[in-house]
C-alpha cells in the first residue's frame, strides 16, 4: 500500500472542465499557415507569460491566467492528433515552438510540452474506447503524468489493479486526465512491460511536496493511487504499441517521441539568459569599474562562444530529428541508432544550456540573485531541468557503446 507521508498534505487541482469545455480553435492544415498561426498565437500570451513568471514560484504552479492563455491557442495541445482536433506539429516545428514558450517563462514553455505530450500519447495510443472517454465530443482535455513506471499492477478480470506513487507530474494542478507508468506483477516478479495508465485527476491523490530549487512553478507533485482499478481499454505498453490515430509523428518510438520537448526547452531557456546578459552588457558596471561590462573582452569573447554554442546544439538537434523522421514518414519507428542520436542531442543540447545560463549568470554579478530577475530563474530552471532522466549524461555511454559495436545497447540506458 502506497502512502503520503506525515509531513506532506494532500491538495486539490484546478477544476478544468469549464475551460476544456470551451474547446481550442481549428488550427489551419498547411505547415507553413499553422507555423505563423502558431507563433502569432504565442506573440498574444506573451505579456500574460511574462507577468506571470514571479507569481508561478511563488505558487509553486502555472499561474490560472497563463493557463487559460496557453489553452484557448492550442499551446498546451501542441502534438494532439488532427482527428481529435489537435494540430499535430511535426518535431521541427514543435522544437521551434517550445523554444519560444521557454524563453519566454521557463515553467510555461515547461507545461506547454508536458500538457502537450501527455494529451497525445491519450489520443494516439490509448484504445477506441478509453479516447472515446478522454476526448468526448469537441472537448480538448489537458492530460498531464509520469511515465516511470512506478506503480505495480496485479491482473484481474477485464484489467489490473494498481498501487504506486508517482513523482514529477508537472501542470498536474490543471490538467484532468494523468498518464501513469506500470509494470504487472506475476508470480511475484514485475513483467517486461512498461504499461501506461491514463485516469481522471479527481481518482488520485496529490501530494503537497514541490518544495524545490527550480522549476518551481511547473507544479510538479507526486501523486498516489491504491488498488486502484485500471481497465484493459484505459492503457497500452509504451514500448511496443502502434499508433492508433496520428500521423507520423507517433510514430517517433522512444525516446524519440519525448526529445524534442527537452531539447526545446534548454534551447529557449539558454538563448533567453544569452539575450539577457547581451541587454544588460551595455550598462551594467560591476565593483569599483567605471565603463560597462559589455567593454570587457572576456565577456565579448564568451558571448561570441556562447552564442556558437547554442546554435550547434540546435543544428545537432534538428539533424537528429529530420534523420528520424524519414523513418516516421514510412510509419517506422527510427532504429536504434536514430534514437541515440535523438537522445544524445537533447543531452547535449542540455549540457550548452547549462554552460551558456552558467556564463551569463557569472557576468550578471550581484544584480543577477535577485527572485525577480531573468538570469537567476534561467540558471535555477536550466540546472533543475538537467536532473530529469531523459537528460542523463549516461546517453552518451549508450552512444558510445553503439559505436564500439558493443551488444544489448539500450537507449534508454
Amino acid at each position: 500500500m502506497t502512502t503520503a507521508t506525515s509531513t506532506e498534505d494532500f491538495i486539490q487541482p484546478f477544476d478544468v472542465s469549464a475551460l476544456e469545455s470551451a474547446g481550442i480553435p481549428e488550427l489551419p492544415l498547411d505547415r507553413e499557415t499553422l507555423r505563423e498561426s502558431l507563433l502569432t498565437a504565442i506573440d498574444r500570451v506573451r505579456p500574460t507569460l511574462e507577468g506571470d513568471a514571479e507569481a508561478n514560484d511563488v505558487t509553486e504552479t502555472l499561474e490560472w491566467s497563463s493557463v487559460e492563455a496557453l489553452y484557448h491557442e492550442g499551446l498546451l495541445s501542441l502534438k494532439v492528433p488532427r482527428e481529435l482536433g489537435g494540430p499535430e506539429v511535426d518535431p521541427l516545428l514543435y522544437l521551434e515552438l517550445i523554444d519560444e514558450l521557454s524563453y519566454i517563462n521557463t515553467s510555461a514553455g515547461w507545461c506547454a510540452f508536458i500538457n502537450s505530450t501527455s494529451t497525445a500519447l491519450c489520443g494516439a495510443f490509448i484504445p477506441e474506447a478509453g479516447v472515446g472517454r478522454i476526448f468526448p465530443g469537441d472537448r480538448m482535455p489537458i492530460a498531464s503524468g509520469a511515465l516511470i513506471p512506478r506503480g505495480l499492477a496485479t491482473p484481474v478480470e477485464g484489467g489490473w489493479r494498481v498501487s504506486g506513487r508517482w513523482p514529477f507530474a508537472s501542470g498536474s494542478a490543471h490538467s484532468s486526465w494523468l498518464l501513469a507508468g506500470f509494470r504487472i506483477v506475476r508470480d511475484d516478479e514485475p513483467g517486461p512491460e512498461h504499461m501506461i495508465m491514463a485516469c481522471p485527476v479527481e481518482d488520485v491523490q496529490f501530494l503537497n511536496n514541490w518544495q524545490v530549487m527550480g522549476l518551481q512553478g511547473t507544479g510538479s507533485r507526486d501523486f498516489v493511487v491504491t488498488d486502484y482499478f485500471v481497465s484493459e481499454d484505459m492503457a497500452f505498453d509504451l514500448p511496443t504499441t502502434d499508433p492508433r490515430k496520428g500521423g507520423p509523428m507517433f510514430w517517433m518510438g522512444r525516446p524519440g517521441f519525448v526529445t524534442p520537448d527537452h531539447a526545446a526547452f534548454a534551447l529557449g531557456v539558454a538563448r533567453r539568459a544569452l539575450d539577457e546578459i547581451s541587454l544588460q552588457a551595455g550598462s551594467y558596471q560591476r565593483g569599483y569599474l567605471a565603463s560597462p561590462i559589455g567593454l570587457r573582452g572576456a565577456l565579448q569573447h564568451d558571448l561570441g562562444k556562447c552564442d556558437q554554442q547554442l546554435r550547434a546544439a540546435r543544428a545537432l538537434c534538428r539533424e537528429a530529428l529530420e534523420d528520424a523522421w524519414e523513418f516516421c514518414l514510412r510509419n517506422e519507428r527510427p532504429d536504434l541508432e536514430s534514437q541515440l542520436r535523438l537522445r544524445g542531442a537533447c543531452v547535449y543540447a542540455t549540457d550548452i544550456a547549462c554552460q551558456v545560463a552558467t556564463t551569463a549568470f557569472r557576468y550578471g554579478g550581484g544584480n543577477a540573485i535577485y527572485n525577480d530577475r531573468v538570469l537567476q530563474r534561467c540558471i535555477r530552471d536550466i540546472n533543475a531541468a538537467a536532473q530529469h532522466f531523459m537528460v542523463n549524461t549516461s546517453a552518451y555511454d549508450n552512444l558510445g557503446q553503439f559505436r564500439l559495436g558493443m551488444a544489448n545497447v539500450n537507449a534508454m540506458g
